[in-house]
């Protein structure tokens, strides 16, 4: 009997409940493009950003000898940090590598978060990569004759051309290699600071010759014979995304090699009987709107291949749809690609292959409005069963199994339901099990947005009906987390309890989370979405507040608990998709917004008036000063800063005082803790500086930048309310210091990896005041803020 949506939902609420977790549920990666248009705009300004980073680390590294030469410099020694979490919520995830001969090792890449290992089957996981100067790990592959030597392609290519522009945002730096298992890298030469491996999507080890390395990369195919010593092209294109597949038989004498290559374009798939030869890669097979595709050859039958599909253009629900599941039994031979399925053909919930399952399903599950939000382009993978050559796997949003060689697909897993026993949305890789046999062992593995996920009964039955969206038990197939001290998740901005035990920071695609001491580094989620801005109201903290994606804004009445109240009613603007939001310190009903206007709210996030003319520009950054409800400063993503003095009683016609320090992206606005007249602001982007202050209340504006402040983007400034002298600023590269009011700079990093930092602030530490920082790759960190024996920071 069909199930209705409210049934549906009633079953999420009681799973969620059984868990402790808030029962708002977890939204899948469905505003990708909004997502990475975002990250990229506030990363503007250079078509190099990996020359701009190397130029920043050899600056931080001169500062750091420095400190260390000058007894009295405050640097990072004087900063100890702690992780906070969380270690049971991953991260974006694209690669997996498992050791044959010991499959309770393994690694896996956070593509803002670096290279992880696990010794113990996925029980823990430690960070090995911190020295790698990219951390965008996006493949990996290991040596199959020595599984200590593993190589690490860096830079996440399968984005938008139209979003990625100059190459932004996870563009990355070359390919990496370890020797040791992990215990130390270095980057293989050839590749660094090289246009052609500034986007790695797909690595492969000869299984002949492990001197040879092939490389799928932006601008084709690329071979090592020398262990990446030297790279020849063996296979180019101009076409957009160029390769982002490789699949290679093991059973043939040579490197026999299927590649794929296109998305956004026309693609086609190549291959190559003899890819350690100079021999031609031929195209073997193309469609007329074949997006991007991804390849897996059956291993217990070589000869049979499947090519997994997203479609170029068509109807909302068609473009980046799944365009057909592809199979040649023929070694890929031109004219032996048969569809074994096609979106227009297939039956309703084998169409959703490469669809948000949950969206497109409303209506038929007693629902409104079905919502067709494509994802082929984004997440998309195929593996075949080692046992069973007609049994497939694919990944899109949801993960699916055909048992019939890709004629009908079932689902395995339901990223809505929220549970212990499904995986997280957005699959981005499939990985079995180095015994697997389909019988005793039938362990499998996902990478995907919520990081890296096991089963082990990848053959129980899968929910094959049309009908099956609607209920989230027909599925048997069982996953858990292995998101176990897995710490890269990637945070936009988060916010401290007044006592200093409590954390609440809005994560990508993984929920608005919350941490809490008594739990150690465990955290728990609280608002579904791409989690962004939060507040805690410090004189009643039953009182918080928390966003998902596009300014949809939450409040809990009781410290966090559970968010029932929505108070997004009333805004009806254009907003960022991180929305800048902040709460009056004064007067804590108060609450400020902006996208296109300025927002206020005199009522918790009630009745919402807007509080200005249009702007230049999105509202980008907020700041009320100290002991005065009426001083509030607002920022855009277009440079102006927004100044006004009757802030409390402004209306839609009020025009605020503007001023444009510079051109770009304002980040964050903050005033000094004992005198209003003094703000601070710092700017996103390459190029120009990015510190600035004002001494008259925001009339005029100077640069603070010193050389020991690199051309690197700056997201977030903190002051020490009780020695305002000193300033932390949260970076593209950690986190800087200065102790004389921005005049001189030092790094500040320490043992905290060189990560995005989006956020810094300070609040209650566990032994005093501290300095927390909310990283986008690596999670959250503290380091408390002792009274220094050392004053003089290191002079230029």
């Amino acid at each position: 009997m069909r199930k209705s949506l409210l049934l549906t939902l009633a079953l999420i609420v009681v799973a969620c409940s059984q868990r402790g977790a808030q029962t708002f549920l977890s939204m899948p990666e469905n505003e990708a493009d909004a997502a990475e248009e975002y990250y990229a705009a506030k990363r503007s300004g250079t078509s190099d950003p990996q020359r701009a980073y190397a130029v920043a680390r050899a600056q931080m590294k001169q500062s750091a000898m420095r400190q260390r030469l000058q007894s009295d410099a405050v640097g990072s020694d004087d900063l100890k940090w702690d992780f906070l979490g969380p270690s049971n919520v991953g991260g974006r995830t694209r690669t997996l590598i498992i050791d044959p001969s010991d499959p309770n090792v393994m690694y896996a890449g956070g593509v803002s978060g670096g290279v992880w290992k696990t010794t113990n089957g996925g029980a823990r996981w430690d960070a090995i990569g911190d020295e790698l100067v990219n951390l965008a790990v996006n493949s990996m592959a290991m040596d199959p004759r020595d599984h200590n030597t593993l190589y690490a392609g860096t830079g996440e290519g399968y984005f938008r051309e139209e979003v990625r522009g100059t190459g932004l945002p996870l563009r990355g730096n070359g390919i990496f290699v370890t020797r040791d298992a992990g215990a130390t890298w270095q980057q293989l030469a050839s590749t660094a600071n090289d246009d052609d491996f500034h986007w790695v999507n797909d690595l492969v080890v000869s299984v002949h010759d492990s001197n040879r390395i092939y490389a799928a990369t932006r601008s084709g195919v690329w071979r090592s014979t020398d262990r990446g010593d030297h790279w020849t092209a063996v296979l180019s294109t101009n076409v957009t995304g160029g390769c982002l597949d490789l699949a290679m038989r093991a059973d043939s004498d040579g490197d026999y090699f299927f590649a794929s290559c296109g998305t956004f374009d026309q693609a086609t798939i190549y291959r190559s009987e003899h890819g350690e030869n100079n021999d031609a890669w031929t195209a073997v097979f193309t469609e007329l709107q074949m997006g991007r595709t991804t390849l897996a050859i059956a291993p217990s039958r070589p000869s049979t291949i499947y090519a997994l599909s997203s479609n170029n253009g068509g109807s909302v629900a068609q473009n980046q749809a799944m365009r057909a599941v592809y199979r040649s039994d023929a070694n890929g031979d031109p004219g032996s690609w048969i569809a074994q399925v096609r979106q227009t053909g297939a039956d309703r919930l084998t169409s959703l292959l490469l669809t948000n399952v949950f969206g497109a399903s409303q209506t038929l599950c007693g629902g409104e409005n079905d919502g067709f939000t494509t994802m082929g382009w984004y997440c998309n993978t195929i593996a075949v069963d080692p046992a069973d050559p007609e049994r497939v796997f694919a990944g899109g949003v949801d993960l699916f199994r055909s048992d019939d060689g890709g004629k009908t697909w079932g689902l395995a897993s339901y990223w809505w339901a929220n549970a212990p026993s499904f995986a997280h949305a957005d699959q981005h890789n499939i990985i079995f099990h180095p015994q697997y046999d389909g019988a005793s062992n039938q362990t499998l593995f996902l990478t995907n947005d919520g990081g890296v996920y096991r089963t082990t009964n990848a053959r129980a039955a899968v929910a094959r009906d049309n009908a099956a969206p609607c209920d989230p038990l027909k599925s048997s197939v069982k996953f858990v987390s292995l998101s176990n001290e897995y710490g890269v998740a990637q945070f936009y901005h988060g916010a401290v309890f007044p006592d200093g035990k409590r954390f609440l920071a809005g994560a990508q695609d993984n929920n608005t989370l919350l941490g809490d001491v008594q739990n150690g580094t465990i955290w728990q989620p609280r608002v579904g979405g791409d989690g962004g801005y939060v507040a805690v109201d410090p004189v009643d903290p039953a009182y918080v507040y928390a966003e998902a994606q596009g300014a949809n804004l939450f409040r809990s009445d009781d410290g966090g608990k559970t968010f029932k109240t929505s108070i997004r009613e009333g805004l009806n603007d254009k907003f960022l998709f991180v929305t800048p939001f902040i709460l009056d310190p004064v007067k804590t009903t108060r609450l400020w917004i902006g996208g296109t206007r300025i927002w206020r709210s005199d009522e918790r996030g009630a009745n919402w008036r807007a509080a200005s003319t249009p702007l230049n520009g999105q509202v980008s950054a907020f700041a009320v000063a100290p002991g005065d409800s009426n001083f509030v400063v607002a920022a855009t993503s277009h440079g102006f800063i927004y100044i006004s003095h009757s802030a409390a009683s402004a209306n839609a016609t009020t025009e605020w005082q503007a001023t444009v320090p510079r051109e770009g992206w304002v980040s964050s606005l903050a005033f000094d803790p004992t005198n209003a007249s003094t703000i601070y602001a710092t700017y996103a982007g390459f190029g120009g500086k990015h510190v600035w202050r004002s001494i008259d209340a925001g009339a005029s504006w100077s640069a603070l930048d010193t050389d020991a402040l690199p051309d690197i983007p700056i997201h977030s400034i903190a002051i020490e309310p009780s020695r305002p002298d000193r300033i932390y600023l949260g970076t593209d590269l950690g986190v800087f210091v200065s102790t004389d009011r921005g005049a001189h700079w030092s790094v500040a990093n320490a043992n905290l990896p060189a990560v995005v930092t989006e956020w810094v602030t300070i609040a209650q530490g566990a032994r005093g005041p501290a300095i927390y920082a909310f990283t986008h790759g690596r999670g959250a960190w503290r380091a408390e803020l002792s009274p220094p024996t050392r004053r003089r920071s290191v002079r230029q």
